[in-house]
């Protein structure tokens, strides 16, 4: 079951599902928009837990632009 840990609307959601932890990133174009997914590796879980959400903005800027290189959920 997945776990809304955080979340800035619009700019990313972070999930814990089971043992992993999500980062969702939405990329409303093209239409009609899609949710980014992208499951953190260890070193990346490991500097999420201590340094918190500044430790995945390089992540969050790579996903924003390079979208099609990750799981895409459709918004429909």
């Amino acid at each position: 079951m997945k776990n809304l840990l955080e979340k800035k609307d619009w700019y990313y959601y972070i999930y814990e599902n089971g043992d992993t932890i999500e980062l969702s990133v939405p990329i409303s174009t093209p239409a009609p928009g899609f949710d980014a997914i992208h499951t953190l590796t260890d070193p990346e879980k490991e500097e999420y837990l201590t340094k918190g959400i500044t430790a995945l903005e390089e992540r969050i800027k790579d996903m924003e632009m390079n979208f099609t290189k990750y799981v895409l959920n459709s918004w429909r």
